[in-house]
C-alpha cells in the first residue's frame, strides 16, 4: 500500500474553510451591528449599575430617616467629599455609620465598565450620582441611551452620565 506524501485533499479543504470564515469574521463580524449590540450592552450595564447604587443610596435614606450626616443638605443621605464628588465605594451610611458596600449583605459596589471612571456621588441640590468615560467618541450613544432609559431622573454630555438620587 503508497502512501500519500503532501497534504491530502482533506487538509486543503479544511484550510481553505478557516480562511473564509476568518474573512467572513473580519468583514461581518465587527460590522455595525456587533458595535451596535455592544452599545446596547454598554448601556444596560449603566442603566443597571445607576438602579442598584440609587436603591442603595435611598435605601439607607429610608432605613435610618433620623442619620445625621453632618451637612445642611439631605441629612439622612451619605455625605461627599464636601466640597466635592466621593466615590460611590467610600459612601457611608449616616444612620449606622457603615460603608453602603460593606458586602455583609453580599452587596458590593458595582466595577465601572471599560474605559469609564469610577461612580461618583455629590450630595449638593440635587443629590446626585455621575460616571464618565475616557473615550467619550465610544460611548457617547451608549451614555444617552442609558440616561433616555432611566427618564427624566437622568441626563447626559457626551462624557457623562448623571443620574438624580433626590433634590
Amino acid at each position: 500500500m503508497l502512501r500519500q506524501a503532501g497534504f491530502s485533499i482533506l487538509t486543503l479543504l479544511l484550510l481553505a474553510i478557516a480562511v473564509v470564515g476568518g474573512l467572513v469574521f473580519t468583514f461581518i463580524g465587527t460590522g455595525p451591528n456587533v458595535a451596535g449590540q455592544m452599545g446596547a450592552q454598554r448601556a444596560a450595564q449603566l442603566v443597571a449599575q445607576a438602579q442598584l447604587i440609587v436603591h442603595r443610596i435611598t435605601k439607607c435614606a429610608a432605613d435610618y430617616p433620623n442619620g445625621d450626616n453632618g451637612t445642611a443638605l439631605h441629612k439622612a443621605y451619605p455625605s461627599d467629599a464636601n466640597p466635592g464628588p466621593l466615590a460611590v465605594a467610600s459612601l457611608i451610611c449616616p444612620g449606622n455609620n457603615q460603608n453602603l458596600w460593606s458586602g455583609s449583605d453580599g452587596v458590593y459596589p458595582p466595577t465601572a465598565p471599560t474605559s469609564f471612571g469610577a461612580w461618583s456621588y455629590t450630595n449638593a441640590v440635587p443629590a446626585i450620582i455621575t460616571i464618565t468615560t475616557t473615550q467619550p467618541a465610544a460611548y457617547s450613544v451608549s451614555i444617552a441611551a442609558a440616561a433616555a432609559r432611566i427618564g427624566l431622573a437622568a441626563s447626559a454630555t457626551a462624557d457623562t452620565l448623571t443620574v438624580k438620587i433626590v433634590e
